[in-house]
């Protein structure tokens, strides 16, 4: 469980809603999928320097952004598990690194991008590539989804990611 204390409203939530049972583990490989993690829920060390009892600071804002990070990444992998059944595994893991390597490509040419920004064109760019895919199937395209879950957190030319 993650035991966070949200800043800006000045109160501990309890979050637990992440695959496996160590949160700090889980955190450290989340944070190599989207690097703006550990700008989103900053971890606070305890005294005893026990990592169980490990602690995070975040606001309200960054915390909903985590959590759509989060779910957002959930839906990424059932749709990979479904172009694995269409197609086969490496095909959808080459989906994914052609999307990271096209993230790095936007870090490089727009240093304006905040790691947020660029961990949402990730998703954004992921979707493209299984949309792409999947329409042959009658699947209907997840990017409008998308837009509109984080429609309230990210500027326009970037929402659509055309920029």
């Amino acid at each position: 469980m993650l035991s966070i204390y949200l800043t800006d409203v000045r109160k501990q939530v309890q979050f637990k809603d992440y695959p496996g049972e160590h949160p700090v583990k889980f955190i450290l490989n989340f944070k190599k999928i989207f690097p703006s993690v550990m700008e989103l829920i900053l971890p606070v060390l305890p005294e005893s320097e026990d990592l169980e009892e490990m602690t995070w600071e975040s606001t309200t804002q960054d915390f909903e952004i985590f959590k759509l990070l989060l779910t957002g990444w959930g839906v990424v992998e059932l749709r990979l598990s479904a172009i694995a059944q269409f197609k086969n595994k490496n095909f959808a893991d080459q989906l994914v690194k052609n999307a990271q390597q096209q993230r790095k490509q936007w870090s490089h040419k727009n240093q304006k991008l905040s790691n947020m920004q660029l961990d949402y064109l990730l998703l954004h760019h992921i979707h493209t590539l299984i949309d792409a895919e999947l329409v042959e199937l009658g699947e209907k395209f997840y990017l409008p989804t998308l837009r509109d879950l984080w429609k309230n957190y990210l500027p326009q030319p970037v929402l659509n990611a055309q920029f």
